[in-house]
């Protein structure tokens, strides 16, 4: 076997590519679009801009240097863990959504923890959705605190996908006899 691999061309701009990627673009989409989610965040009316939105919702599960202003975040990486039990062509997914939100800002004008309508919006959102391609499944959901600051609620969501499979092998491996 040869690896043809100095002819390599990735076009690395494709976000439609790499699955995770892709995923990770829809979810941030569908979090930048939901009023509520901004409300409960805590953005100003006048946040707008596509660089002030990407402070509050981050593609991973890090703050670096948490602030020490009082703000609130939604987080989310995903992760491919293992294959399907029965079928290799599946893989198992984990999305995870971490809702942040500082400790002098729990209260909000519903009676009802900052956290816990993060998390309900959240849930609604993605629970059971085919926007990813395939159906998101709650699967954990808990509390925490981070930073002795922050309360957290973290979610879990299950996504069986597709396994990377292109056409029945790796693209750079070329066969030949020995």
């Amino acid at each position: 076997m040869k690896r043809d691999i100095e002819n390599i061309k990735r076009d690395l701009e494709n976000k439609k590519n790499n699955d995770i990627i892709w995923k990770k673009v829809k979810i941030m989409e569908m979090f930048k679009e939901d009023p509520d989610l901004a409300e409960i965040l805590g953005w100003d009316r006048d946040l707008e801009k596509k660089e002030d939105k990407e402070k509050y919702i981050i593609p991973w599960l890090k703050l670096n240097g948490i602030q020490k202003e009082v703000r609130n975040f939604v987080m989310f990486d995903i992760d491919d863990t293992d294959v399907s039990y029965t079928n290799n062509v599946i893989k198992n997914q984990y999305l995870i959504v971490m809702c942040l939100v500082h400790e002098d800002n729990m209260d909000t004008e519903y009676d009802i923890p900052r956290t816990d309508l993060l998390d309900y919006i959240v849930k609604d959102l993605l629970c059971w959705t085919n926007a990813l391609g395939m159906q998101l499944k709650c699967v954990n959901d808990f509390q925490d605190i981070i930073d002795s600051k922050y309360y957290a609620r973290t979610l879990k969501f299950k996504i069986e996908a597709i396994n990377n499979v292109q056409g029945g092998g790796n693209k750079y491996d070329r066969y030949t006899k020995v």
